[in-house]
């Protein structure tokens, strides 16, 4: 308790003096007539001076103005750059485009025909069909014969069902539930479609033939429709299954369109 009084006193003692030391202050003011307050802002001026001074210094030197410029120039060389990515971008899929027309040179030397760029995948259709972009004013026709460049012969992958003046539909040979008559290794069997450029086919345990095999048909002219991709055997099982497969349209960006046989 008498350490707090005494704490108490010492602070009531403070405050008394920083009282009187500004009534102090404020009389010298009065009886000098403000010289008190102009020599105050006197010593106050040069400081406001230097500061003053260095500011004009720095907005003088085009520090800010430089800085911005070189934002400007950012900006500028990040818009450049993105335009380059997409010219690269462009540069590449003209590079494909041509790269799939030249797969298809070797089949145009061989059989009149139409090239005509795929419009739509057949992965996006569950009746395994899709769109080329050539019609009836191109010369394409009904049950016309629809090659993917992939060899001298090209294999068959499926007939134009649908032809527009412009576009036309077509619907693959192994789209989902479609049976097509075929030829493996000289022996005649059924192959069932499964969409999506595969298909499967019973075969006799002992008919000799070995993933790569090329299939044909004669529901095709007598050309290649497949490739075997893959066999299954079982054990003490009379039959094997093979499943066969096509180049998938997906990754097609042109077909070759040939008249019906």
């Amino acid at each position: 308790m008498s350490s707090y009084r005494l704490n108490n006193g010492r602070g009531a003692r403070r405050l008394w003096a920083a009282t009187l030391a500004l009534a102090l202050v404020l009389a010298l003011d009065l009886l000098s007539g403000g010289a008190l307050r102009s020599l105050a802002r006197g010593a106050a001026l040069p400081a406001w001076s230097a500061g003053s001074r260095i500011a004009s210094a720095v907005s003088g030197s085009g520090f800010f103005s430089s800085r911005r410029a070189l934002q400007e120039e950012n900006d500028a060389l990040k818009r450049e750059l993105a335009l380059l990515r997409v010219r690269a971008a462009e540069a590449r899929v003209l590079r494909d485009e041509a790269e799939k027309l030249r797969a298809l040179s070797g089949l145009a030397a061989l059989t009149p025909g139409v090239a005509a760029p795929v419009v739509s995948s057949a992965s996006g259709s569950p009746y395994g069909t899709f769109l080329i972009g050539a019609g009836t004013e191109n010369g394409v026709a009904n049950g016309d014969l629809v090659l993917a460049g992939n060899g001298a012969g090209g294999i068959v992958i499926g007939r134009v069902s649908e032809p527009g003046a412009r576009r036309s539909l077509v619907t693959e040979l192994f789209a989902p539930g479609a049976r097509l008559e075929a030829t493996i290794a000289g022996a005649p069997l059924e192959a069932e479609g499964r969409g999506e450029g595969n298909a499967r086919a019973e075969a006799p345990s002992t008919l000799p033939v070995a993933a790569g095999d090329v299939v044909f048909s004669s529901h095709a002219g007598g050309r290649a429709v497949g490739l075997v991709g893959a066999i299954r055997e079982e054990p003490g099982s009379a039959y094997k299954t093979v499943f066969i497969r096509t180049p998938p349209v997906s990754e097609l960006g042109f077909v070759y369109v040939i008249p019906r046989e």
